[in-house]
């Protein structure tokens, strides 16, 4: 929706047991341009004990910050929670272990200049590696391990991709799609907890769009890029689709559940191949594929047993009607 006025502007952090990370994090925050439009930081802590405030009152006199304890709420429940402090700002989320680059914060006030909702933007992610993953690994991370550029320009984006370290939205069209899945996301076994609201955003015709002026790094320790954790990933990431997949129900999960099952018996026979035939590539990817349809068969089960969404967050009957 087009308006006069730039929207105002809450930068929402999500952190758990923070470190120096997140001191890094506020820290290069701090060091942006600032737009007349930044209203909110918070930092949205989750976790058994609150360690996270006096970092954040280390920043009070640089940024507007605003240190919020969810007990144990995990990180997509802390997201909502924060969610519900808010009013109709666009809001743009980092994690606690991204440098920011200085124009970031201005790059996102200026794509949405003159919006009130209606679209949301995904900016570029570059990596700082602890120690950079083994040359052959590399094609098969996730862009939250290697990057993400899908293109040089300004882009509208057709489908999802913003990571969820570096991305942006505004308050009514988040609470317009449900709020984040709190089925998925860190510390649940499921991942896609950004990608699935991006979706149903885009669904109901909310435009995305990539910035490249809006660049973050993030930071990957070495155990991010390993074999173990690549798989876990993968099916993670696999259960958070089909939870997608089951809610939306109908037609669509019914293609989504018997053609994973069908490529998933194709897999587990590529795997029975012996090594001598089948290249370390073809075989490791066809491990990643088993994980990754597991793990969506799995995230259907568990939604067709019962597995509910959280409710309807509050203030979705004003974000609807708006």
């Amino acid at each position: 929706m087009k308006v006069e006025s730039a929207p105002d502007i809450a930068v929402v952090i999500a952190t758990y047991a923070p470190n120096e990370l997140l001191e890094r994090t506020l820290e290069t925050l701090s060091a942006c341009e600032i737009p007349d439009t930044l209203r909110r930081v918070i930092i949205a802590e989750n976790g058994p004990e609150e360690v996270g405030r006096e970092i954040a009152k280390k920043f009070v006199d640089r940024l507007p910050v605003e240190h919020h304890f969810f007990p144990n709420a995990k990180k997509c429940g802390a997201l909502n929670k924060s969610l519900d402090l808010l009013g109709d700002e666009l809001i743009v989320y980092f994690d606690d272990d991204v440098r920011i680059s200085r124009g970031t914060l201005k790059a996102y006030a200026k794509a949405a200049e003159g919006m009130s909702k209606g679209a949301f933007f995904g900016g570029q992610c570059c990596v700082d590696y602890d120690e950079p993953p083994e040359d052959w690994i590399v094609k098969f991370l996730p862009a939250a391990a290697v990057g993400w550029a899908p293109s040089s320009g300004f882009t509208e984006m057709k489908e999802s991709g913003a990571l969820g370290f570096n991305w942006a939205a505004f308050a009514s069209d988040l609470r317009a799609a449900g709020g984040y899945d709190e089925r998925c996301g860190p510390g649940t076994a499921a991942n896609s907890d950004e990608m699935n609201i991006q979706n149903e955003m885009l669904r109901k015709g909310v435009k995305g769009y990539y910035l490249p002026e809006a660049l973050v790094w993030h930071y990957v320790p070495r155990s991010r890029s390993s074999v173990a954790w690549l798989l876990d990933y993968k099916r993670k990431d696999g259960m958070g689709k089909g939870i997608a997949a089951a809610d939306e129900g109908g037609l669509f999960c019914l293609k989504q559940k018997y053609g994973s099952w069908a490529k998933l018996q194709l897999c587990r026979l590529l795997l029975m191949v012996p090594s001598g035939i089948l290249s370390r590539d073809l075989r490791f990817h066809s491990q990643i594929k088993v994980q990754r349809l597991e793990g969506k068969l799995e995230g259907i089960r568990l939604v067709e047993g019962g597995m509910k969404k959280r409710a309807v967050p509050p203030n979705v009957d004003k974000a609807l009607a708006d």
